[in-house]
C-alpha cells in the first residue's frame, strides 16, 4: 500500500510517468526504504488504474523509444490517498510504515491525523513498556547467562530503537499541531 500512497500523493501534484516517479525514489531519496523495479511500478498503476484512482492521460511516442503514458489521478483516487493514510495510521506497527503517509499529510484532515499521531504514540509507549517488563520479569540469577547477556544486547537495541521512533513522532505531532 506504501507504494500507492506514494504513487497517488505525487499524482496529486501533477500528471506524471511511471518512470518519472521511479527517478524521483532513486535521485530524490523521497523513500529511500522503498525499492521499486519496473515491474513492481506498473503493476501497482495497472491495479490504480484498474481501480479508477488513476487514468491515462495522454500516451507518446518518441522515435525508437516505447510509448510513454502519463497518469493523472481521478477525484476517486483523492478520496483512496486519504483513506489509505488514514488506514495505514490505524494499522502503525512500525514507524517506516508511515512515511509515505508523512509527505503527504497535508491532504488529510490535520484534526483527525493530530489523533491518529496520538495514538501511534500511545501504541510506541505500550511497546516500550512491554520491553521494560520482559526484562524486569528475568529472574536475577539468570541475569549471567550468556544467552541472557546476548538477549540483553538485543533489548536494548530495540529499546533504543523505540525510544528514536518515539521522539521522531512526537516531533511529527508537535509540527503537524503547528501547521
Amino acid at each position: 500500500m506504501s507504494l500507492q500512497i506514494f504513487i497517488l500523493g505525487i499524482l496529486c501534484e501533477g500528471h506524471r510517468h511511471p518512470y518519472d516517479i521511479k527517478k524521483m525514489f532513486k535521485q530524490e531519496s523521497l523513500a529511500p526504504e522503498i525499492r521499486i523495479t519496473d515491474g513492481t511500478l506498473y503493476y501497482h498503476f495497472e491495479a490504480l488504474t484498474k481501480r479508477k484512482f488513476v487514468e491515462k492521460m495522454m500516451t507518446s511516442r518518441e522515435e525508437n523509444r516505447p510509448e510513454r503514458t502519463l497518469y493523472g489521478i481521478t477525484e476517486l483516487g483523492r478520496e483512496a490517498l486519504v483513506e489509505m493514510i488514514y488506514k495505514s495510521f490505524r494499522s502503525f506497527k512500525e514507524v517506516s510504515d508511515l512515511y509515505p503517509c508523512i509527505l503527504f499529510i497535508h491532504h488529510v484532515s490535520r484534526e483527525r491525523v493530530v489523533g491518529m499521531l496520538e495514538d501511534c504514540i500511545e501504541a510506541m509507549n505500550k511497546k516500550i513498556r512491554r520491553y521494560e517488563k520482559i526484562w524486569n520479569d528475568v529472574p536475577p540469577e539468570s541475569n549471567e547467562h550468556p544467552i541472557v547477556l546476548n538477549a540483553k544486547n538485543l533489548q536494548e537495541h530495540a529499546m533504543n530503537r523505540a525510544k528514536t521512533d518515539l521522539e521522531w513522532l512526537e516531533r511529527v505531532l508537535e509540527r503537524t499541531r503547528s501547521n
